[in-house]
């Protein structure tokens, strides 16, 4: 299954979709709910706590949320966040944890104050954004993270 997607995300990355010549932001959610609707995945707009948006993504059976920051009163916003969490019963190891933060670049993953782990991912697009095919390549990366860290801590989807 996680080889599965990472080929699904890989294909993505280089697909026709992908290469549209659109630059994305993070002004409002439509424009990164567009990108993931293009590419075929399920999207559920709602609000996080502090009335800014945020993205529930199912992306070819990897379901993640996309959390929106930098925002003036839930819009305009500068960033997100790619983020997953994971109900582990506290079987994954803080050492475990170290070890993969310290060899890898882009993403972080910890423990919660109720055990959970976390896997976390900032994009920061900035008021001009990025390109459609920048933005692919970002996805792509989250995708190849989350399957490798899926594996790391023994989750079973």
């Amino acid at each position: 299954m996680k080889l599965a997607k990472l080929i699904a995300a890989a294909i993505l990355a280089v697909s026709p979709v992908a290469s549209q010549a659109e630059t994305l932001t993070a002004r409002t959610s439509s424009s990164i709910e567009g990108f993931f609707l293009n590419e075929g995945a399920e999207v559920e707009v709602l609000e996080d706590n502090v009335g800014d948006p945020q993205l529930e993504v199912d992306y070819y059976g990897t379901e993640f949320t996309v959390f929106y920051y930098g925002c003036d009163n839930g819009a305009d916003c500068d960033s997100i966040q790619f983020y997953s969490g994971y109900a582990m019963g506290g079987s994954v190891r803080l050492k475990t944890l170290n070890e993969y933060n310290a060899e890898k670049r882009w993403v972080r993953a910890y423990v919660a104050e109720d055990g959970a782990v976390k896997l976390e991912m900032d994009v920061f697009l900035g008021k001009d954004g990025v390109s459609a095919d920048d933005f692919a390549t970002m996805v792509s990366l989250w995708s190849r993270h989350m399957a490798d860290f899926e594996g790391v801590i023994g989750f079973v989807n």
